[in-house]
């Protein structure tokens, strides 16, 4: 039984820090989506500005 538990335990453990880079990756991510958008904008708005 204390063998099944460690293995348990080295899964979970194994599967959190998967789990935890995914989401670190997701905000990365993000964070490069988000920043591309405003740039989007903000050249919208220089090429509107200079019309």
């Amino acid at each position: 039984m204390n063998v099944e538990h460690n293995h348990e335990n080295l899964a979970l453990h194994l599967g959190l820090k998967i789990a935890g880079l995914a989401l670190k990756a997701a905000a990365v991510t993000a964070a490069f989506l988000l920043m591309r958008e405003v740039h989007k904008v903000h050249k919208a708005i220089e090429k509107k500005e200079n019309k």
